[in-house]
């Protein structure tokens, strides 16, 4: 509900601060007062474009500030978290400053946003009818949410959203598995070319460096035997060999430790040195013997170099990487000779999904037009109620073939999102002899605020917005009439908050809370004030309404009778 409404330098308004009621508030006043200001202020605090003329004279700056409670479901609070905003607590305070120069700043709960994201708020908070803003009546995208709250159909709504969001993931899934089926395709023949290529030459990671070492034994077979039979002789084979040297140093050593034997420890690392010398010679004599040029093997190794260096080059890395791209290829052969399977039964969940999303759909649509037809009638009973006898209300329902559609309903596609396959929109006439034609074309202000009234009156309780703000909506109508809209409202706003300007004592006397606009000069400067009225004052505000100015004492005998029988 709106709790507070606070303008500022507004028009012809200095400072006015209002405490609104949970049900029916009503705002009366003499014609130029600025009742109708009110509405533009809070207009503009919900998004309306803004004047440098709204400023008041004087003033470099208005302001409009509104308070809301919010429930803790209320279908505001989603869109206030997506804009960083915290309303937790269920206070909403939306605030608007509009400069001389027609520029301005928005605030939500104390953070900066643009004026947009007032507007968006403002759809999902208030109703306002009289000056075309705010009007989800006129809002043709609307129309099928208040058809789904009549004929109770929103869980089915949801239902089709769901089977909508799974057919798009399959059809999603199914295009990519398309998309990837036609690259591997067209690359089918040269993928086989690559695998098969690497697969025929089998590469081992790791083998190219045991081939490069073999390669240079090969390229140097003579002079590793020549050098290896040196090194042979010179510690083992030949004359003064250096093992024969040692041998000689070890009997010399053995000789002295025998004399100190603190030196038995150095001969035996100099036995060591003897025997290790030994090995080696023998090493090297065997290693030279063995050692031979073989051209064909040496040519062998460098043609398998070669293979393994194009491939390298070819596929990048070593031939590590080389193994990995042909498993890769492989796998991609592999789901390629797999894809008529897997395609097929994609395409068989598509279908599937579609199905179940074209069977919600039609019923869906079964109900939504049996719900049409009798939602027409109680809003043409309720708008014979309220003085428009010769109101013609329809619901126009529509749905768009497509041969490319989400949904099939007896045999023909048709254009689908989660909503389901139907658009709705109302039409209506208002006098007889009149075409029936789009609402939004036909109606007047004080005929919307009444279309309005007997649309929320039949759809109490199904909209999510729970502000109702009504101006005009007494135009060309008195009597009996007038005292069927007021108790209209006064029902409506058990249900909403309901916020209606009237001149009209029939519905002035239903109010919970009744405020007076009125003027007053103050320093030579005309400003508009607002007063709830208390006590006596309601029955003076209604003679006023009544009588004018002048009240006898038997028009505020009646205005107190009213008050007394509402």
């Amino acid at each position: 509900m709106l709790r507070r409404l606070h303008i500022v330098n507004y028009a012809l308004i200095e400072d006015v601060e209002i405490e609104f009621g949970a049900r029916l508030n009503i705002i009366t006043g003499e014609t130029g007062a600025g009742k109708s200001i009110l509405i533009g202020a809070l207009g503009l605090l919900l998004g309306a474009r803004a004047h440098p003329e709204m400023v008041r004279t004087g003033a470099d700056r208005c302001l409009v500030e509104g308070i809301f409670d919010l429930s803790p479901a209320h279908t505001c609070l989603p869109l206030l978290a997506d804009m960083g905003v915290d309303a937790a607590d269920g206070e909403l305070i939306l605030r608007r400053e509009v400069t001389l120069e027609g520029r301005g700043r928005s605030f939500v709960n104390g953070v900066a946003v643009p004026v947009q994201a007032l507007k968006q708020i403002g759809r999902l908070l208030v109703d306002l009818h009289g000056q075309h803003d705010h009007q989800s009546l006129l809002d043709t995208e609307r129309h099928l949410d208040f058809l789904d709250g009549f004929g109770g159909t929103q869980g089915l709504v949801e239902q089709a959203g769901e089977a909508h969001r799974k057919l798009v993931e399959a059809e999603r899934a199914l295009e990519g598995l398309r998309a990837r089926a036609k690259d591997l395709k067209e690359r089918r023949d040269f993928q086989a070319f690559q695998a098969e290529e690497i697969r025929a030459a089998d590469p081992k990671p790791g083998e190219d460096e045991g081939l490069e070492q073999e390669r240079s034994v090969l390229e140097n077979a003579e002079r590793l035997a020549e050098e290896a039979s040196q090194l042979g002789d010179l510690l083992y084979q030949a004359e003064e060999s250096v093992v024969d040297r040692l041998g000689q140093a070890v009997r010399l050593a053995e000789d002295i430790a025998r004399m100190d034997a603190s030196l038995s420890g150095k001969v035996e690392e100099m036995r060591a040195l003897l025997y290790g010398a030994e090995e080696a010679g023998r090493f090297f004599v065997s290693y030279a013997q063995g050692v031979e040029a073989n051209p064909a093997r040496l040519q062998e190794v460098e043609d398998r170099l070669a293979l393994l260096s194009r491939l390298k080059k070819k596929y990048g890395g070593g031939l590590v990487e080389v193994v990995a791209r042909r498993e890769a290829l492989e796998r991609d052969l592999a789901l390629s000779n797999r894809l008529d399977e897997e395609l097929a039964s994609a395409e068989q969940g598509v279908s599937q999904q579609r199905a179940a999303f074209s069977a919600l759909c039609a019923s869906l649509s079964a109900r939504r037009r049996e719900a049409a037809g009798r939602l027409a009638k109680a809003i043409e009973t309720a708008l014979l109620n309220l003085g428009m006898a010769r109101a013609a209300f329809r619901v126009e329902m529509a749905r768009t073939e497509s041969l490319t559609g989400a949904a099939e309903i007896d045999g023909v596609r048709y254009e689908a999102g989660p909503r389901g396959a139907d658009r709705a929109e109302f039409h209506m006439s208002t006098n007889p002899g009149e075409e029936i034609r789009p609402l939004v074309k036909v109606a007047s202000g004080g005929e919307i605020s009444r279309i309005m009234l007997a649309m929320k009156s039949v759809l109490a309780g199904t909209d999510s917005v729970q502000i109702l703000i009504f101006d005009e909506i007494d135009i060309g109508i008195s009597g009996r009439i007038a005292e069927v809209v007021g108790r209209k409202l006064r029902s409506l706003s058990r249900t909403y908050q309901t916020i209606s300007i009237t001149h009209l004592p029939q519905i002035a006397k239903m109010a919970d809370r009744h405020f007076s606009v009125y003027k007053e000069t103050r320093r030579s400067r005309t400003v508009t004030r607002v007063r709830l009225l208390e006590g006596d004052e309601r029955a003076q505000e209604l003679a006023k309404l009544m009588g004018g100015m002048k009240i006898s004492k038997l028009t505020l005998k009646h205005a107190e009778e009213m008050l007394k029988t509402p």
